[in-house]
């Protein structure tokens, strides 16, 4: 049930109770409303819940057959209604599809350039019914269907696609895309302020609603090194990173703590966690953060000399993966100096519910009954599918 928030603002003591062993924690939240949206503003520090996660089931990463895959990764694995896990295999142009228990059931897609084939593919997400939607190079969405090898392909020349991380997601009503757009494409020069990031709702093909907007934070500088001048995004510069459960989204790609959750394809609650990662960074914290991430600059350039010619973003974006659950809760990754994370719950009322333990794996997604799907590595770095029991 929604807070009461047309026209003023509603205090709650969320104070986490039965799923917790550990410390108490209150967290004061604030809701407010504007034009519409929820904005729900968190205080404090959350409980710590003492939850631990069984991996009861594991596949992928074998020599042949189906099972052959070894990425698994938010943007490569979706699930549907009836548990089906849908697996994308950039690498060898198809999606193949597995039940509940890791058993296969086919596969889908091939490589070329028709309807149904697979050229560069990206992404994959699928709807209730099991049509799963391969964003495959710049602007495609390729239609793929069991037993259906023809699929059918949808052109989107009106926007850029991004082409990194998850940026397409499909829902019942249609697909929710983050694009990008030049503002001033006759220009003579490409700097940050000429492009544009825009979420936009796609219903119909020719059904456009703009959803929200920011500069995409890229800068421009030559390299003589490589003999290349870069147009890269600015470093710490934050990125887009969604999930979804039917049609509800969570989306962050802002500095600082903010995620976005929409219903219906309608901006419907924004998340805030004040007094965490409002503070700007300075060089030096900003350059011990970039070094602690293994950043690399174009053509393996001097960090400082990278620093000098694009700068940095002040505030970093201190949300990684998201996966939205069954239930309506939102798992949210967050990110460390030090590229560690810890996994924090928001309510489906966008209120912090808890953090989990170190360690607590980050969910690729969930299966309906909300047993999350993980990402279990190896010394090889094969990742596989690990099938979980969260234990409270």
């Amino acid at each position: 049930m929604r807070v009461a928030r047309k026209g003023r603002a509603a205090t709650v003591l969320i104070a986490v109770t039965g799923a917790s062993c550990g410390p108490p924690g209150n967290v004061e939240t604030t809701v407010a409303d504007s034009a519409g949206v929820a904005i729900v503003t968190n205080v404090g520090e959350p409980t710590v819940l003492r939850w631990t996660l069984d991996t009861v089931r594991i596949f992928g990463g074998e020599e042949s057959g189906p099972a052959t895959f070894h990425l698994a990764q938010p943007s490569l694995v979706d699930v549907d209604s009836q548990g089906r896990i849908y697996v994308l295999e950039p690498f060898e142009y198809r999606v193949t599809v597995f039940d509940s228990t890791g058993a296969p059931l086919g596969s889908m897609g091939r490589q070329g350039e028709g309807p149904g084939e697979l050229e560069w593919a990206m992404s994959v997400s699928v709807r209730d019914d099991g049509r799963a939607y391969v964003h495959d190079g710049a602007g495609q969405i390729v239609e793929l269907r069991m037993g259906d090898q023809a699929g059918t392909e949808s052109a989107f020349n009106y926007a850029v696609i991004l082409a990194s991380l998850r940026h397409v997601e499909a829902t019942s009503r249609g697909f929710l895309i983050w694009a990008r757009r030049r503002i001033n494409p006759t220009g003579p020069n490409v700097g940050h302020d000429d492009w544009v990031e825009r979420l936009l709702s796609v219903t119909g093909r020719d059904t456009v609603e703009l959803i929200s907007g920011k500069s995409s934070h890229s800068t421009t500088a030559y390299y003589p090194r490589c003999s290349f001048t870069f147009s890269i995004r600015r470093p710490l510069a934050p990125q887009n990173r969604w999930s979804h459960w039917g049609d509800r989204v969570a989306l962050t790609a802002w500095g600082g703590f903010r995620i976005d959750i929409l219903d219906d394809h309608r901006l419907d609650t924004s998340v805030r966690w004040a007094g965490v990662g409002d503070r700007e960074l300075t060089r030096s914290e900003a350059k011990a953060l970039l070094e602690a991430r293994g950043y690399l600059g174009p053509c393996d350039d001097d960090l400082d000399e990278t620093l000098e010619k694009h700068g940095f973003h002040p505030r970093p974006q201190l949300v990684g993966e998201l996966a939205v659950a069954p239930d309506g809760y939102v798992w949210a990754q967050l990110l460390t100096r030090d590229n560690a994370f810890r996994v924090l719950l928001l309510d489906p009322e966008g209120r912090i519910a808890g953090v989990l333990p170190d360690g607590f794996p980050m969910p690729l997604t969930f299966l309906p009954d909300g047993r999350p799907l993980i990402a279990v590595v190896d010394s090889l770095d094969i990742e596989r599918i690990g099938v979980g029991r969260v234990v409270r």
